[in-house]
């Protein structure tokens, strides 16, 4: 017999059509097909980019020739893993290596690293949120693929910074999107988007480790997935 774990908290943003997404993709189309009152039957049709909501990012995603997410197995979609507090980094900051190597010593390979800076609480379409979030440095992101770490997650839209440009806004950083991600990517480690509710996995503490599941659907020959994240305590 499986013991039950104590405490099940989710870590998915939501999916409709009024949720923020990347300031250069288009909105979602969630949309009613059919309607049981109307057909016998409901169904629904959505139309979105698989790099939306909570989801994961393959090595496709930065390296024509990487792996696809099909390319790996379920179990690279799970693990035993730490939350890390990140909350004391600034606005529009890069994360750096002193920022994690202070909880160097909790960190072990193979983990689930997942860095909770607090930014779900600006989640919406605000300038926090969008483009003033935290991201990776490069220098960082070699540091955890160093460490061996499995997955990395943030809760806010990217491992990497917001360095376009729209009619609205500029860029927010001079570390370039790849910079955050290739390190990661290069070795198989899996970038884990807009997260929220790391802070109730923390609690009160720095660090808190848990069980972590970020499975995405059974695509093939893609760069991401919208996935299903939770923790178990």
């Amino acid at each position: 017999m499986f013991d039950s774990p104590d405490e099940i908290i989710d870590l998915c943003n939501p999916i409709d059509n009024d949720i923020p997404v990347w300031p250069s993709f288009p909105p979602i189309d969630l949309k009613h097909e059919s309607l049981a009152a109307r057909d016998g039957f409901t169904m629904e049709k959505v139309t979105m980019r698989t790099h939306t909501a909570t989801h994961i990012d393959s090595p496709r995603h930065f390296i024509p020739e990487g792996r696809t997410l099909d390319e790996f197995p379920i179990s690279k979609f799970m693990g035993e893993g730490i939350v890390l507090d990140m909350t004391d980094v600034g606005n529009s900051a890069a994360i750096d290596v002193d920022d994690i190597d202070r909880y160097g010593d909790d960190i072990q390979s193979g983990d689930v690293v997942m860095l909770n800076t607090g930014w779900d609480q600006y989640y919406g379409t605000t300038d926090e949120w969008m483009f003033e979030f935290p991201h990776l440095s490069g220098e960082a992101s070699e540091y955890l693929a160093d460490r061996g770490a499995k997955a990395i997650g943030i809760d806010t839209p990217s491992v990497g910074g917001w360095y376009g440009e729209v009619p609205g806004h500029g860029p927010s950083t001079d570390v370039h999107p790849a910079d955050s991600h290739l390190p990661l990517l290069e070795n198989d480690v899996i970038p884990i988007e807009e997260l929220r509710n790391l802070d109730a996995v923390r609690g009160d503490a720095a660090t808190r480790r848990a069980y972590f599941f970020y499975p995405p659907l059974n695509f093939q020959d893609t760069s991401g997935s919208s996935v299903r994240a939770f923790a178990f305590l």
